[in-house]
């Protein structure tokens, strides 16, 4: 068994913690509420950005460690069976971790469809029924990023961009294994050259499949260098470049979404370089492995929990007569992290639970 790299569960904290204070400052500044500006916003970038690129960097070096020879197999009819089956027991593995969760959300949308049903006799008030199947497969949210209306409820376009870049991963993971700077550097010009997409799109720049790709393998690259991006002069470095790219404005088109990745890297290598010595306490080390646990749960339930959350604080202050302030609503922020972070746990065990009976269920009639 491999040994668990607990520097990334400071980096998966750190992911879900930015990206509920992009989405909560989003949410409240949207509904005209006074917000500070905390890890939300920065001269170059989003922390929005931040969060996902972390996310898909530190997901995709994981799966090169413990996958990466997947497909490394001579030409014979025993290697070919024997490589079906390491892909068949890979994709089962991804799925248990993907869906379950993330159906068990989506059960809303059939609630939600029997409520419109009752209330204008349209139950797929979102268009087309065969739109459902987007949501089955997990792409409802990411197909809406590109404009198409579906039936998303959770997760927004993460799951979609994550379902596809671990379809790809046995291929990625091959070209990188074989020859990682010659991918890096088809991936980095593809990259450079959907720059001459016209600006009105850089909506949807981030989550375009070569900048998935590409930061999925700047991931792989990062986790089997750990040990070398452990010094204290790239530290240094990384710091001033995240320093620069947060408070020099940079201006251009740049700034949509190289200057984030670039910042989200350099700020990986800070954290690796800090987290051990934050670590070093047993009750903090343990408090990020089981936050880090929650992390896919945090991605799939933190907007929803935001604009939930929200709704209730609005009629509560309207009820009391109370104002919204800077002060105040950075203390529903840590209000809203809990909420969010407790529905994540509840989900996880949930899903967890399902996995497990559901298994047992198939074996037993198998």
């Amino acid at each position: 068994m491999q040994k668990r790299i607990q520097e990334l569960d400071v980096l998966r904290v750190l992911a879900m913690l930015f990206v509920i204070t992009y989405h909560f400052a989003l949410q409240y500044a949207a509904e005209g509420l006074p917000c500070f500006n905390l890890f939300c916003t920065a001269k170059n970038y989003d922390f929005g950005n931040i969060a996902v690129t972390i996310f898909i960097a530190i997901s995709g070096g994981l799966l090169y460690k413990k996958y990466g020879s997947i497909i490394d197999i001579e030409d014979s009819a025993e290697n070919k069976l024997n490589l079906r089956n390491r892909l068949k027991t890979f994709y089962i593995k991804r799925l248990k971790t993907i869906y379950p969760p993330f159906w068990i959300l989506s059960l809303y949308i059939p609630v939600t469809m029997i409520r419109h049903f009752m209330a204008d006799g349209n139950a797929f008030f979102m268009g087309h029924p065969l739109k459902l199947l987007l949501t089955l497969v997990g792409f409802d949210g990411y197909i809406k990023t590109f404009g198409v209306d579906t039936y998303v409820f959770c997760g927004d376009w993460f799951v979609g961009a994550i379902v596809l870049l671990y379809l790809l991963f046995p291929l990625l993971s091959w070209c990188y294994r074989h020859r990682p700077l010659a991918i890096l550097s088809v991936l980095i010009v593809l990259y450079a050259f959907q720059y001459l997409i016209p600006a009105e799109y850089d909506e949807v720049f981030s989550a375009l499949p070569v900048t998935l790709a590409l930061k999925f393998c700047i991931g792989f690259a990062l986790v089997e260098n750990l040990e070398r991006l452990k010094n204290w002069r790239v530290a240094l470095v990384s710091a001033l470049v995240f320093a620069i790219l947060t408070f020099v404005d940079i201006p251009g088109r740049i700034n949509t979404d190289c200057l984030g990745s670039i910042a989200a890297f350099a700020l990986f290598v800070v954290v690796l370089y800090i987290a051990p010595h934050l670590l070093r306490l047993k009750a903090v080390a343990m408090l990020f492995l089981n936050m880090a646990t929650l992390s896919y749960c945090v991605f799939l339930v933190q907007h929803v929990g935001i604009v939930w959350v929200q709704t209730a604080f609005i009629k509560i202050f309207e009820k009391l007569h109370w104002n919204f302030t800077e002060w105040n609503v950075l203390a529903l922020f840590a209000c809203t992290f809990v909420a969010v972070v407790v529905a994540a746990w509840i989900l996880k065990r949930i899903s967890d639970w399902a996995v497990e009976h559901v298994s047992k269920f198939l074996s037993c009639i198998s």
